[in-house]
């Protein structure tokens, strides 16, 4: 009778998953790893493919997502998320893609259609096939604001300016 309740309770215990527990002191963290994202990316799901610049640090407009679409049949699609963390709303926020090659070098511009009406606080997501070029392998896709119109004033950005953040953010996330 003991040896059935202490097989019973046995079996009990090896049904349950282990508990995974990430280890702090692991020199060789993944890349999926929580601690390798918690820190130098704000916005959701950039890769080396595809991600945001911040070309008006100190504007109402943030993008606060990026990601590939990918498709059945390709070209992949390329969506962004755009929230207005200002207390103005926006009356025409106008987004670009950049398409960029393995070096950081800037090889075209897409401008976005314009998002109007942007509400504080409010979050909108678009998405977008590249048609300005057509992407290599190695070929990356940038997001970044490239002209902002509000009751506070019109921003636009320069292209020196973007190109300079682009290739510091392109060396950061290296192409594999």
């Amino acid at each position: 009778m003991k040896s059935a309740v202490v097989l019973v309770l046995l079996l009990g215990a090896q049904t349950q998953p282990p508990i995974r527990i990430l280890n702090p002191t692991n020199p060789n963290p993944v890349p999926s790893d929580a601690r390798m994202t918690q820190f130098d990316q704000d916005v959701k799901g950039v890769s080396w493919r595809v991600f945001a610049v911040d070309a008006h640090p100190t504007g109402p407009v943030a993008v606060t997502q990026v990601a590939e679409v990918r498709q059945q049949n390709p070209p992949s699609s390329w969506a962004l998320n755009v929230t207005n963390r200002g207390l103005m709303p926006l009356q025409s926020v106008t987004m670009a893609a950049a398409v960029v090659d393995v070096s950081g070098r800037v090889k075209a511009v897409q401008p976005l259609p314009a998002l109007k009406n942007l509400k504080p606080g409010q979050d909108q997501r678009r998405e977008t096939k590249i048609r300005v070029t057509v992407l290599a392998p190695t070929d990356r896709v940038v997001f970044f604001l490239k002209e902002l119109k509000s009751e506070l004033g019109d921003w636009s950005a320069v292209d020196a300016d973007v190109a300079a953040l682009i290739k510091a953010a392109a060396d950061r996330l290296p192409v594999p």
